[in-house]
């Protein structure tokens, strides 16, 4: 039987997969893959810990785990969103290098992170018995594969009812717009209504953005 610690294991390795693909992206200048790549990265990333701070971390509470150890990791998930929310507001097209930084720092961290978590839960979560980790979802379709919305020249707020609507019409099918500039204002409605995003500014100086239930 797959044990807890070999599932865990089996999830950051797929992590680690879909991060060194979204930085290869980067690197390559392949825009449309890197949103496809970053998109499944966020959302994996943001499961995983999810499951954890509520799960996995109060059951090995409740078996008496050290509360000082669980505190730093939670630490350490505090820090992941704080840097997936850098990279999705990030237009890497425009700075490709800064972007490319960043993900080699959540790199860094995550192969830290998951060192420290192997060593302290792990083996605690299988002689407990702790619940099984949720199943990975299926990767994003790919941004080119995805028909887009072209809402440039609509006056505000008709592009945001539109992204709405169609998230409303199918809210498990992905969303790809065009915008004529980033919509900071959206991301806070759409964060409340459960859905991630990742974008990129374009070569003709629009805004693309790639919307998908989280």
């Amino acid at each position: 039987m797959h044990s807890h610690a070999a599932a865990l294991n089996d999830l950051h390795l797929a992590l680690d997969r879909q991060l060194a693909a979204t930085i290869d992206a980067a690197r390559r200048g392949d825009w449309p893959g890197y949103l496809t790549h970053f998109l499944t990265l966020r959302e994996e990333l943001l499961s995983h810990i999810g499951y954890e701070d509520e799960e996995l971390f109060p059951f090995l509470e409740q078996q008496g785990l050290g509360g000082a150890i669980i505190a730093e990791l939670r630490e350490d998930h505090a820090h992941f969103r704080e840097l997936l929310e850098a990279l999705s507001a990030a237009s890497p097209r425009h700075d490709p290098e800064g972007c490319i930084a960043e993900l080699e720092h959540l790199a860094a961290f995550q192969a830290g992170h998951h060192a420290r978590e192997q060593a302290a839960c792990y083996g605690h979560a299988d002689r407990e018995g702790a619940a099984p980790p949720p199943p990975a979802k299926p990767p994003a379709q790919a941004v080119d594969e995805l028909p887009a919305m072209d809402l440039r020249g609509l006056q505000p707020p008709e592009p945001i009812v539109r992204i709405f609507q169609a998230l409303e019409r199918s809210p498990d099918t992905p969303v790809r717009a065009i915008l004529p500039h980033e919509p900071v204002p959206l991301y806070g409605l759409l964060r409340e209504r459960g859905f991630g995003w990742a974008g990129t500014q374009r070569t003709d100086g629009g805004f693309e953005l790639l919307i998908r239930k989280a």
